[in-house]
Formats: C-alpha cells, structure tokens, sequence
C-alpha cells in the first residue's frame, strides 16, 4: 500500500486518497456522517436508495443505468450503516481505470455522481411520489429482512434492551411504523439540511494520478454548506446495578441467546482495547476458540457460538443459537468461559491461532477494492491514525496476562433469549 494522503478541502469536507495500484478499478466513496436520533433515523435511511434512484439529469433508474453503461459499465450505490452512535450515508461509484481505456472518464465520473447527489429529481418542491413510494416498500422489506434473520432480531433486541437510554439502541434502517408518514416534500428539506450541515468524507480508491484527482473533485462537486453540526463521542463507559434478563417469545424452532458485557475500555486505549480484541477472539473468534470448543464440541449445547467487540462503545457480546432447554446451561457455560480469560487461563496455541486469525483478517482488507476505503474512513471518524501495519503489530504484541487483565473488566450487562 503506496501513501495515503488525506486533504482539507474546507467546510468539514474531507478528501482521503488510497493509491493501491494492483486494482484495474477506481472506487469513489462518499460517506455522510448523522447522530443517530430516532426523529430522524428512518428519513436518512430512506436517503441513499432514492437519490440513487434518479436525478434532474438522469430521471429514472433506466436513463441512470444507461449513463453507466456509457461509463463503460461503472456501478453505482447507496445505503445506511450504523457505526457505533452514528448513522452514515454513503454513496460510492466504482469504475474502470482510465489507464485501460482509450479515454479519461474519471471527470465523467465524478460529474456524474455529483449530478446524482447534489442535483436530485424533484417534482412540485419534494421527492418524486412514484420513486419514494417503490423505496418506502423496499426499506419496510429491509426492515422485515432484519426481522426474519432471528439471530440478527436477537443480536439487534438484546442492544435495544441493553442500551435502552442511549442512542446505540435506535436501528440505522428506522422504523416501519413510521414509514408511510414521511411525504416527498419533508425528505427532500430534510435531505438538504442534511448536505449543509453533515461531516462529509470524499474517500478515492484505486490507481490514478493524485493531481487530476483533487482537482477534479474539487471543481465537480457542488455541495451546498452551511453550519456543521457536532458529532460528539459516544459514551463507553457504564456501571451495571444489575444484569437485565429479557424474554421473548415468537414461533420459532431453535432458541437465540445473546449475552452482553460492558467492558469500559477505550479504543483509543491500545494497552487495554487490542487486548481485548485478541481475548474476544480466543473467547469466540472461530473453531480455535474457546465457546466452540467447550460448548459445541464437548458439550454439544449449540449449534454455532461466537464474539465480537462492538469498537465504539466498548461491548463485548455472545451470540448462539441453542435448543430451549439448554438456556440455563449454555449461559452457565459461557460465563465460565469468561472467568477462564479473567484466571489467564489460555493456552499458547489459542492466542496463537487467535492472533493469526484477526491478523488475517486485518490484511484481507486490502485483497478487495472497497476494504480500505472503509478502513480509512473508520479511522477518520474516530480520529485514529493507525495503519494496518500498525494494527498488526498491536495484535502481535498481546500477552496472557494483558488479555487476563482486561477480561477482568468485563461485567455481564444483558441476558436476551428468543424462545417459542
């Protein structure tokens, strides 16, 4: 990976270029950052999918795709994500390398993509009825999707319980009662509230010349800007008066536990938070790891177990899926899991394996264009400068007894079981 630079182009707009000269594609991605705020989260996730759907230029999805044909069969899309207590907006347009081709089009490119955001198809002062009412539809699907993929509803249930007093807790796709009561007009004022006060984030991956490409972004795009609103830190740090236990119930074969743990470490912290990575892992990052091996395997009380570590707000959780009358042993079980990290209990080949598998992990970022593009901006946004080398060497340092010493700040939260 060559230099990465990263420009001011004023007004909270913010340039990243990734030169990576192994790809034969230029990927340009924009990301908006929002707080997420229940009043506003189902506007901004109807956003993406709408503007992407048809332009003043281009009015239709058929003309937008013909467009991209002409960009010699560039492909364009949008969508919403939760990143801790944020929700972002992004749009990315990823096209052939100019160097491939008879002709420059990465002017072409950009004009095109600022056509599509800052020059959106507006009928009688709002969004196009037709359009919005076909993404109304699509969105309450994406919200019905959620709902069908029990072990993500559990997962998704267990945070709304567990950080039910912070911001964490509301979902990046909104909300389906709230769908059918948003008018054209009412998301096309919000939509431009949104360009003028919003953080934005330009991010160019790929192999192009540096020079064209800051003064082509700087020339095209046409962002219309006003007073930038602060997105403040999220909040990680929480005292437990006592575990919540939540049950529901739904007709459903297989039974879904979630666990949450509130850890209170930073991630800015890198003597505690790789620490905890790695530990997470040894705990249940895979076949190596501890759950899999003493619930599934020895135990046979799951039929698949891991967990992660949700970065921004310091929460370790479990998931798995379990048979109804294994809810009190599984969660016995896992517990115990956790005082054999807090007793250093761990052997070499388990840190081993897990360190491998999260270095891995870190490196196939840049296998795939896109990867690290979200890696940077990742970084942006929590104001981070590590590399991946860097994140590597962390991982690598990681002993025993650091990763005994943070499991010991682990405390359970949450207990949230899907049961029929």
């Amino acid at each position: 990976m060559e230099d990465v630079k990263k420009i001011n182009l004023g007004n909270n707009i913010n340039l990243t270029l990734i030169p990576a000269s192994k790809f034969k594609s230029n990927l340009v991605s924009i990301y908006i950052q929002r707080l997420l705020d229940k009043s506003e989260a189902t506007k901004n996730a109807l956003i993406p999918t709408i503007i992407t759907s048809g332009c003043e230029k281009y009015p239709s999805l058929r003309v937008i795709s013909d467009k991209l044909d002409d960009l010699y069969g560039s492909s364009m899309g949008g969508d919403a994500s939760k990143r801790g207590e944020k929700q972002v907006l992004s749009f990315k347009i990823i096209s052939t390398n100019q160097k491939y081709l008879e002709e420059d089009i990465f002017k072409d490119v950009i004009g095109f993509l600022n056509e599509v955001i800052n020059n959106p198809l507006i009928v009688d002062g709002g969004f196009k009825e037709d359009i919005l009412k076909i993404e109304k539809q699509n969105l309450k699907d994406r919200i019905q999707a959620k709902i069908n993929d029990k072990s993500r509803y559990a997962l998704e249930r267990c945070f709304e319980e567990m950080c039910s007093d912070e911001r964490y807790s509301i979902s990046e796709y909104g909300y389906i009662d709230e769908i059918d009561n948003i008018t054209g007009k009412e998301l096309y004022e919000h939509y431009k509230e949104i360009i003028k006060t919003s953080p934005i984030d330009i991010v160019v991956e790929g192999d192009f010349n540096e020079e064209e490409v800051v003064e082509v972004i700087k020339k095209s795009f046409t962002f219309e800007r006003g007073n930038i609103i602060e997105i403040p830190r999220e909040e990680f740090k929480k005292d437990i008066k006592e575990v919540k236990v939540v049950e529901d119930k739904m007709d459903i074969t297989q039974g879904k536990l979630v666990m949450g743990y509130r850890t209170n470490i930073d991630y800015k912290d890198i003597d505690k938070y790789y620490p905890l990575v790695v530990g997470c892992n040894v705990l249940g990052g895979g076949p190596h790891s501890k759950m899999f091996v003493n619930i599934r395997e020895k135990e046979s009380l799951c039929y698949y177990i891991y967990s992660s570590v949700e970065k921004y707000k310091g929460i370790l959780f479990v998931s798995s899926g379990i048979e109804f009358q294994n809810y009190d042993k599984a969660v016995e079980l896992v517990n115990k899991q956790i005082e054999s990290l807090q007793a250093g209990d761990i052997s070499k080949e388990e840190i081993e394996n897990s360190k491998s598998g999260l270095i891995n992990s870190m490196k196939s970022l840049k296998d795939s264009i896109g990867g690290m593009s979200d890696f940077y901006f990742a970084q942006a946004m929590s104001n981070s400068n590590s590399t991946i080398e860097e994140m590597i060497e962390n991982v690598s340092k990681v002993t025993i007894e650091e990763i005994s010493n943070v499991a010991k700040e682990i405390k359970l939260d949450t207990v949230y079981f899907l049961r029929n």
